[in-house]
């Protein structure tokens, strides 16, 4: 118990048995526990945050130099030893979206956590000042007499070394006054009845502490709860649904978050359990709701911005996905019906690679290569190249445009009902291959190149007849002369 007035006190240095501090409150040091590795410390306050990486061969420690004079609030978290290779198996494994660890897997180490004071270059030792001989009054310290059966007090009751003879209770039923404020609840029964100790705990008693209530969980030696003096109205409220309210009285959901700007979510992974720290926010605001990568520098590589339409990403239970569709038919299926384009590759800004519009036009700015191995294929038969060009030939070739294309955006073609019932190739008559309009072209070719070649054949030979003939005829016009 500390107490205000005090005749004598001692001033005790209390710190836990993992942790020193120089002798001139210039160091203040960690014992790395066993099974840790690295560690990661966080100081938050004085100068704002810190936060300190160590190898697992580094002494884990902070100099008062390197902080400004202030309190902090201190968190430390060792990553358990593992080895690579299951690190390594595991990583893989959580790329697949299997989180679950080995049996073999390294225990976590406990998150540690508490309080350090700077004041002009070292650290300023926590003091617990514990009474020793009487209150300076002389009053004597009174030992309290048990009381046995049970006890009414009507209307309130005061506990406490700082009650006075004429309290004034206002509202209150128990009022608890003195320095340090503590609501124990020890729990004798014998097992295998519960005997878990619990204490309601008001401020710290740290010299320098923050003021705050916590739950304690006394046989656990952790502190569940807390909340610090200050806190908003209404940080944390429960409504009578069941609904919980972050920043409101009046939460509409299971978990409602209400502030003034960009209302987040963090999710901090902190290495206790052996894997690399890495932390997300997600969050929202009148210019979007987003995903953000912190670790890397805080991207962006998700975000909606407000007013976007109802399935703009959908995805259906098959797996398949839907832009601007809410019944996807195929794997992507987007729909839109504005006049920009469906799908816009570039490489860079204005480097346009690949671009599909709403006419259905598609530019590809580069080669469109098509599988075509013989060992893709089956059922091949040759092709009659003469038949293909006396059907070619009958084939009528237009110029046209598409409906929904501007007049001017003119090509030249057959239309595919012509083509499907001059050749039969394809899967219906109202689409063309552009592979079966080659291969005709190709075959008709051959079948040209070949009469092309006869005919020279032939030609070649009625020109050598008539060389011949020439040559008998100039042998009898000699001799006649």
């Amino acid at each position: 118990m500390r107490a205000q007035t005090m005749s004598l006190a001692i001033a005790l240095l209390v710190l836990p048995i993992d942790q020193t501090l120089a002798q001139d409150g210039s160091v203040y040091r960690w014992e790395r526990p066993q099974g840790a590795a690295g560690a990661t410390l966080t100081l938050r306050g004085g100068d704002g945050d810190k936060q300190i990486s160590f190898s697992a061969d580094q002494s884990v420690l902070v100099s008062a130099a390197d902080l400004n004079s202030g309190a902090y609030r201190w968190e430390l978290v060792f990553a358990p030893v593992s080895s690579g290779d299951l690190a390594k198996s595991v990583s893989a494994q959580r790329k697949a979206g299997d989180t679950s660890l080995p049996k073999d897997w390294p225990q976590s180490v406990p998150v540690r956590n508490g309080l350090l004071q700077v004041n002009a270059g070292r650290f300023v030792s926590p003091l617990i000042e514990e009474e020793v001989g009487q209150k300076a009054e002389g009053a004597a310290a009174a030992k309290a007499a048990p009381i046995t059966g049970s006890v009414s007090i009507r209307p309130s009751a005061c506990v406490g070394n700082d009650c006075a003879d004429n309290e004034s209770f206002g509202f209150s039923t128990i009022l608890l006054k003195e320095n340090n404020l503590r609501i124990l609840f020890d729990d004798t029964s014998a097992a295998p009845f519960p005997a878990n100790d619990w204490q309601l705990t008001a401020n710290d008693n740290l010299s320098g502490g923050p003021s705050f209530f916590a739950i304690d969980d006394v046989s656990g030696g952790r502190r569940p709860f807390l909340i610090e003096a200050g806190a908003i109205n209404n940080a944390l409220y429960v409504d009578s649904n069941g609904d919980v309210g972050i920043g409101t009285d009046a939460p509409v959901v299971e978990l409602h978050a209400v502030d003034g700007n960009t209302p987040t979510l963090r999710l901090e992974q902190n290495g206790s359990n052996g894997f690399s720290p890495y932390v997300w926010d997600v969050a929202g605001n009148e210019a979007g709701f987003f995903v953000r990568d912190v670790t890397n520098a805080s991207r962006l590589p998700f975000r909606i911005e407000p007013g976007a339409s109802t399935s703009s990403i959908h995805i259906n239970d098959d797996s398949s996905i839907g832009m601007g569709v809410a019944s996807p038919t195929a794997a992507l299926h987007i729909r839109r019906n504005v006049a920009t384009s469906f799908l816009l590759v570039e490489a860079t800004p204005g480097d346009r690679r690949m671009e599909l519009d709403n006419n259905g036009n598609l530019y590809v700015g580069g080669t469109i290569t098509q599988l075509s191995s013989r060992y893709s294929k089956e059922n091949l038969v040759a092709v009659a190249g003469s038949a293909l060009l006396d059907q070619l030939r009958s084939l009528d070739l237009w110029t046209w445009n598409y409906i929904s294309a501007p007049d001017a955006d003119r090509h030249i073609g057959p239309v595919a009902e012509d083509f499907y019932a001059a050749f039969g190739l394809g899967t219906d008559d109202k689409s063309l291959a552009p592979g079966d309009v080659a291969g005709v072209a190709l075959a008709a070719s051959q079948a040209l190149s070949e009469q092309i070649a006869q005919r020279d054949a032939k030609i070649a030979t009625l020109e050598e007849r008539i060389a011949r003939l020439e040559a008998a005829l100039e042998q009898i016009s000699s001799a006649q002369r």
